[in-house]
């Protein structure tokens, strides 16, 4: 089912083309100059596994302030999100199609991040398909080095199997500090941006899973 877009009035702010929101890898610089991405000095959030777009264009409207940069594997969801974001006026979002840990390795410099956002990723429920999971100790590390100190690394999952597989190799890298733990179905979030997954989650009693880990000043 296709979300709504929120109204909103685009006649105070310059709206991009659709194109220039998409990013193709193989034009990008190694690693990426941030500031020139986005034609201006901001700090910088990913999201990582963006879907339809629908946290990335409600959290862009909110934070004017920073520059948003959105992965997904599937090109479809990245156009989907584009679309969201140009309909919306949104010049400080990019997105791009590649695979995380190949993004982050290649592309995004030590340090330069100042949260990343991963909600809801696919748990690959049967165990052979584990090995696709994007939860994985070459995955965090590149998210512990990727991030500034102080920096964010906020997570949300429906899958309380998966939940524990995550925390423990989150744990396991030892440069991030846990900093909240909470589920959002008994305990809801002030200011929570709450997908239709989500919510379709909570009606169906699915135990909502959320952390916040803040990369550590040393290591």
């Amino acid at each position: 089912m296709t979300e709504d877009v929120p109204h909103h009035s685009p006649a105070d702010r310059s709206i991009p083309p659709a194109g220039a929101l998409v990013l193709e890898v193989g034009a990008l610089d190694r690693p990426l100059d941030l500031d020139a991405l986005f034609g201006r000095q901001a700090p910088v959030e990913l999201e990582i596994g963006i879907g339809s777009g629908f946290f990335l264009s409600r959290y862009a409207l909110e934070r004017p302030d920073l520059n948003l940069l959105g992965l997904d594997h599937m090109g479809s969801e990245v156009y989907r999100t584009a679309d969201k974001c140009v309909r919306l006026g949104l010049a400080h979002v990019r997105v791009v199609r590649c695979d995380a840990v190949y993004f982050l390795e290649t592309f995004v410099r030590t340090g330069s991040v100042a949260a990343c956002h991963v909600y809801y990723s696919d748990p690959w429920p049967k165990r052979r398909h584990h090995k696709r999971r994007l939860w994985r100790p070459a995955f965090v590390a590149q998210v512990a080095r990727v991030l500034a100190p102080g920096g964010s690394l906020l997570l949300k999952t429906d899958v309380t199997e998966y939940f524990e597989v995550i925390d423990a190799v989150v744990r396991g890298h030892g440069g991030l500090e846990l900093a909240e733990d909470r589920r959002l179905d008994l305990d809801p979030m002030p200011g929570d941006i709450e997908s239709n997954f989500q919510g379709k989650a909570v009606a169906a009693g699915h135990p909502l899973h959320y952390q916040r880990w803040v990369r550590r000043a040393e290591g």
